[in-house]
């Protein structure tokens, strides 16, 4: 039996997931004595490190790596608090069966696209040129 996995039969979970729960733990001490327990968004305290989350003021992603690393972007929440951002509405409406590639940037057809639930066009947001290409440069 490995380190991990001696640690892990210790104290009754993943290692990596006691970890988490103490970094979290530890996170949510310092937040409360620095006075910084309260919500971002409703402006309530924290009562509980189970309701903290970390949030990101203004939405990074699809727009600046440096906004989800720029410390001054980041504040803390109650967990059913922090929802995802809405982003505005694509520049090319989905009803034209059409979107542009978040790779290539260019606008195509949906049929050049793999469906996907995860995204509102019912499409991915890469095309299949651009997804081939990836597979082939991961040797999949």
């Amino acid at each position: 039996m490995g380190s991990s996995e001696r640690k892990s039969a210790f104290l009754g979970m993943p290692h990596g997931t006691a970890n988490h729960q103490l970094r979290k733990s530890i996170l949510f001490k310092y937040v409360s004595l620095a006075g910084e327990d309260n919500c971002y968004k409703c402006g309530n305290k924290i009562e509980s490190v189970n309701d903290l989350s970390i949030e990101h003021k203004e939405p990074w992603e699809g727009r600046s790596v440096d906004l989800f690393w720029d410390l001054d972007n980041i504040a803390f929440s109650h967990i059913q608090c922090n929802k995802p951002h809405t982003y505005k509405k694509p520049a090319i409406p989905y009803e034209q069966g059409v979107q542009k590639c978040y790779v290539c940037n260019v606008v195509k057809p949906f049929k050049d696209f793999y469906k996907s639930s995860n995204n509102g066009s019912g499409r991915q947001r890469h095309c299949k040129t651009c997804h081939k290409n990836w597979r082939k440069s991961k040797g999949l």
